[in-house]
């Protein structure tokens, strides 16, 4: 068990953990010489193989961003308050700001009894009462001890004891975060870092990366709780001695992370602003944002009208200078830069990266509220009832390990789309829109062939529309005619001009070599440009089908060199020469229909030879997918 002991400036916080472990946590010189904590001091108590940690925070108000980073949400509090002075200005802002960070256990030892009689002890203790009164500290133990007599510390040790061994061993979940809060090097070993897991578990020789720079790392040993150990877990206090990085990559504020942490300025919080706040919350108001042991100022963006008061609670957007590894159930505490005082703070919702819509717009809002759910399923279904859900953002979003998502998804119906994913139900009212959509387009355009792919109903997205239209055209419910779609029963009739091209053309075009334009052109007599714009409609007819800038088909004769190449392909990958032979055309020919067959997807070139693809990716006949 992690303890970190909060509380005002001289009240002792230093001198308790001596008297527990023997060991003075004020390491730096400036820190003896001053005769108070500047930076984080650690210690360790081992008793029957069960190690107590302790992390002994600053007290000072200059020095507050540094208490911060010795907090995590998993760790319990020791909060210490002298009996002469009784709770001061840090004692009540540390009792905030553990409230803030999401600490949930602990208790208070009320120090320097040598100092004071009973009456003032119990007065002390009276105002201590009042202080934690609603915090999570309310119904906490109240030990007084005092260093110098050796009062209380006995029975101190053995509260912490207790406490470490109702702990219950927590299950490495999500992907490994830690927060890097101390890094040096160490003779013959190199670069060592320390700080708190704060998810998921960390093994030797893992590879891990480094934020914000994404640099590599591998885990050459741990120490965890000042014990040499061959993994570490959430809440663990460890050391890490790191392969493949140079110490100035990894200073406080850094993270080692499984994966790759994506860089967020953004964040929507759930904030409470503590009730001493001095004033009311205004938009975009300055503020320094804490969030493990990183640091950065930043801008506090309201998403309602008007202002928050004291001691009230709200869904607001903070906006970061430097960027966060910050994750859904994160907390972060806010301070107010002019005042130089905590504002308050919260939990991490979900980040929210600004983007074309305006900051309040209830379409990019409207994601936030399946993020004020915690089980990731539940978070998932949500999102999914709005749409389509981006698999990796959602996976970065909580920090999930591959494993946690492949079971979220396991037993959903789901359509995926590359990294997108929706519900069935939704993709089957797609379907009925979009067959919808083609009814009632035929319905206003008879003589026209169909409807195109940019026609479809707009709320459906993009990247689905190609993907909805070949799954109707294989279950023969659409067809598909020169580029748009229409109902099997459609047919569109040609206008009297195009007809007559048409019965024209016939003759020299009704065979498996097909005339260039040219050629057309001088065995019609009719001029190029009058000539390409009548095939061009005829095309558009689903009539024709244009295999290059100088040569049309007809769509049967198509469809008979596409037989004369799934049968060469059954044998072998074939050439031009094979494929010519087959079919009894010119090279030239040969080529232009290959190439067409090449980037209609049904053929793919290597080198001098091509193999089929897919049968059904034609796309040149009535019937034929996109």
């Amino acid at each position: 068990m992690i303890v970190t002991l909060a509380g005002h400036v001289d009240h002792g916080k230093t001198s308790l953990v001596k008297a527990l472990t023997g060991v003075d946590t004020d390491r730096l010189a400036e820190e003896r010489r001053r005769g108070l904590t500047i930076d984080l001091g650690f210690a360790y108590l081992e008793r029957d193989g069960t190690v107590l940690g302790f992390v002994d925070v600053p007290g000072h108000q200059r020095f507050i961003h540094n208490m911060v980073a010795g907090i995590a949400s998993m760790q319990f509090a020791l909060l210490v308050v002298a009996a002469d002075d009784g709770p001061m200005p840090q004692s009540r802002e540390h009792l905030q700001i553990l409230q803030l960070t999401g600490v949930r256990h602990g208790l208070i030892a009320l120090t320097k009894i040598d100092r004071v009689d009973e009456s003032r002890i119990q007065e002390a203790t009276r105002q201590v009462r009042a202080m934690v009164s609603g915090s999570f500290l309310e119904a906490a133990v109240i030990l007084p001890t005092s260093v110098e007599t050796g009062a209380g510390i006995d029975a101190l040790a053995n509260e912490l004891w207790s406490a470490s061994s109702r702990q219950s061993e927590t299950t490495p979940t999500r992907q490994m975060r830690l927060a890097i809060d101390r890094s040096f090097n160490v003779q013959g070993s190199g670069v060592v870092v320390t700080g708190t897991v704060h998810a998921g578990q960390l093994t030797r020789d893992q590879e891990l990366s480094v934020f914000p720079s994404g640099k590599k790392a591998r885990v050459r040993g741990l120490r965890v709780q000042n014990q040499t150990a061959e993994r570490a877990t959430q809440g663990d206090r460890t050391a890490v001695n790191l392969a493949g990085i140079g110490l100035e990559d990894v200073t406080r504020g850094c993270w080692l992370t499984e994966g790759q942490c994506r860089s967020g300025h953004n964040f929507i919080v759930d904030l409470r602003v503590v009730e001493e706040f001095p004033r009311n919350v205004r938009h975009w108001s300055p503020v320094h944002v804490y969030h493990a042991t990183t640091h950065s100022t930043g801008r506090l963006a309201l998403l309602a009208s008007g202002q928050l008061l004291p001691g009230s609670r709200q869904e607001v957007e903070i906006i970061a200078d430097e960027p966060l590894c910050a994750k859904h159930g994160d907390h972060v505490v806010l301070r107010d830069q002019s005042l130089d005082v905590t504002l308050g703070g919260g939990r991490i919702l979900t980040d929210l990266p600004p983007g074309r819509l305006r900051r309040r717009n209830p379409r990019r809002l409207a994601p936030v509220a399946a993020f004020r759910n915690d089980h990731p399923r539940e978070i998932l279904q949500h999102l999914l009832e709005l749409g389509p859900t981006d698999l990796v953002q959602f996976q970065d979003t909580l920090s999930l390990t591959h494993d946690e998502l492949a079971a979220l998804l396991d037993d959903l119906p789901l359509k995926r789309h590359g990294n997108l994913v929706i519900n069935q139900s939704m993709w089957d009212a797609w379907r009925d829109e979009v067959l919808d959509a083609i009814e009632r387009y035929l319905a206003d355009h008879p003589n026209q062939p169909g409807i195109k792919l940019n026609q479809l109903p707009s709320d459906i997205p993009d990247v689905y529309r190609t993907q909805l239209l070949s799954e109707l055209v294989g279950e023969k419910r659409v067809v598909q005619t020169a580029g748009a779609f229409h109902l099997p029963t459609h047919e569109a009739s040609l206008s009297e001009q195009e007809q007559q091209l048409l019965d024209k053309l016939q003759p020299s075009i009704d065979v498996l070599q097909a005339p260039s334009i040219g050629d057309l052109s001088k065995i019609t007599n009719t001029p190029i440009p009058k000539l390409d714009a009548g095939l061009k409609a005829l095309a558009n007819r689903g009539v024709l089908t244009r295999i290059s800038a100088k040569r049309y088909y007809l769509p049967t004769h198509l469809e008979t060199l596409a037989d004369h190449v799934v049968t060469l392909a059954n044998q072998a990958p074939f050439t031009v020469r094979q494929f010519r032979d087959a079919a009894g055309i010119g090279r030239n020919v040969a080529i232009e229909v290959l190439e067409f067959f090449d980037r209609k997807g049904f053929t793919r070139r290597s080198g001098d030879t091509r193999s089929v693809l897919a049968t059904g990716a034609l796309g040149f006949g009535r019937g034929s997918p996109p």
